[in-house]
């Protein structure tokens, strides 16, 4: 995540620019879009934080378009500690509040945290729409935003709690690995109208953004749709410059990159539809038992980077495959996939593995003794609500597990 090109620069001008108190908000004016970055970059990625704050800065904020961050630091990369709310210029940033010493340091994992950076650039950068994204490592349904000065992450229903209450958004992002998943779009619902996120990881580059508030600072006047769509758009093509990218600190990798936007009102019908699907599985399970192996095996499965034994597979490929392969089930499965174009408003991919990156996955570990943990899974929303996790619990219970490899030992996984 995060172009390098003005690291250097940044670093500098970041531990140099003056404190200035949350008193003096730089608008007072209501603008078309408040766009705000949780930038939690307290672990490894803090260099990537601010090779986006500098990609930010090559725009920055007009009368039209405020852009509003909270930076969060480890001092273990970085040499200091602190938090700092910092309004973007173009070409520098002004901090309304914190700075880089112990006394300001924020737990990013914290819910409250979250609210009261929402809260605060609310109040202090009105308009008539809001835009917000979670920046950080990304895990899918068991969270994002990992703060390792404080030991501690942001489950996705704690971000759900913590934007409860306030104005719902315009638009939710995730410039996060594996967060485009239907259990985390069920958490989002009511919080926000569309979700941008990806079903794989994402490559230290992250978004660019550059490239997306240009675009947003010439159009003011889109609506989350159209900046959903435009995110997707210029994600994927700053990945087209090469099939290889480099990371920092050496060696380089293969670009898979997915992004896609979701509408999150349209949900429900889908979510329903999973509902009573797993129910039929389950209650039928001696004879779809061969169905569901043949579908879990054979979608798309994230994240790559582990030979395919990732623990999401892509819904609508899964679904699909269920369908064909049983065709009584496809009463069940034909109408999930008619509510596809209702629910993913734009969903694209530039990678020679997944070919059906079709913008939602769901969790559907390929092996019981990787990846999967019932006890946690059953606590999220999506779970509590739907038959899926029961659906799982079945599959794993009834399926003989293939012999487990010598040196894997059984699942938890998350950061």
């Amino acid at each position: 995540m995060g172009r390098r090109v003005f690291s250097g620069i940044m670093l500098v001008l970041l531990v140099l620019l003056p404190i200035l108190s949350s008193s003096s908000p730089v608008s007072a004016s209501i603008a078309k879009w408040t766009f705000m970055v949780y930038l939690d970059a307290d672990n490894n990625l803090d260099p990537a934080g601010v090779d986006d704050i500098s990609e930010m800065q090559a725009v920055g904020s007009t009368s039209d378009v405020n852009i509003v961050v909270l930076f969060d630091r480890w001092y273990k990369m970085c040499g200091f500690n602190g938090s700092a709310i910092l309004y973007i210029h173009e070409g520098w940033n002004e901090t309304v509040w914190g700075g880089w010493s112990e006394e300001f340091e924020l737990n990013m994992g914290d819910p409250e945290t979250l609210k009261w950076f929402v809260q605060f650039a609310m109040t202090e950068y009105p308009a008539e729409r809001y835009a917000l994204v979670l920046w950080d490592h990304g895990h899918g349904w068991p969270g994002v935003c990992d703060d390792w000065t404080d030991k501690d992450h942001l489950e996705i229903d704690e971000v759900k709690m913590a934007l409860a209450g306030l104005p719902r958004m315009n638009l939710l992002g995730f410039d996060a690995c594996l967060m485009s998943m239907v259990e985390v779009a069920y958490s989002m619902q009511g919080t926000a109208n569309v979700m941008v996120s990806s079903e794989e990881w994402e490559p230290w580059d992250g978004w660019p953004y550059d490239v997306i508030l240009a675009n947003l600072v010439k159009h003011p006047e889109w609506n989350e749709r159209e900046l959903g769509t435009e995110i997707v758009d210029d994600y994927i093509e700053s990945y087209k410059q090469g099939e290889f990218a480099y990371r920092p600190w050496g060696g380089v990798y293969s670009v898979l990159v997915t992004m896609a936007a979701i509408n999150l009102t349209s949900l429900p019908m889908l979510v329903s539809g999973i509902d009573l699907l797993a129910k039929e599985l389950i209650a039928n399970f001696d004879e779809y038992q061969s169905a569901i192996t043949t579908a879990k095996d054979s979608a798309d499965r994230y994240w790559f980077g582990l030979y395919y034994q990732g623990p999401y597979v892509d819904l609508y490929h899964f679904i699909s495959i269920l369908g064909r392969v049983e065709k009584k089930l496809t009463e069940m499965t034909k109408p999930i996939l008619n509510t596809w174009s209702d629910v993913v408003i734009a969903t694209k991919t530039y990678s020679r593995v997944h070919q059906n990156a079709l913008g939602l996955t769901i969790y559907f570990p390929r092996h019981e003794w990787l990846f999967y943990n019932p006890k946690e899974y059953s606590k999220i929303s999506f779970s509590t609500d739907t038959a899926w996790d029961d659906l799982l619990a079945t599959y794993f219970l009834y399926t003989a597990p293939p012999q487990r490899p010598r040196g894997l030992s059984a699942s938890t996984f998350l950061t």
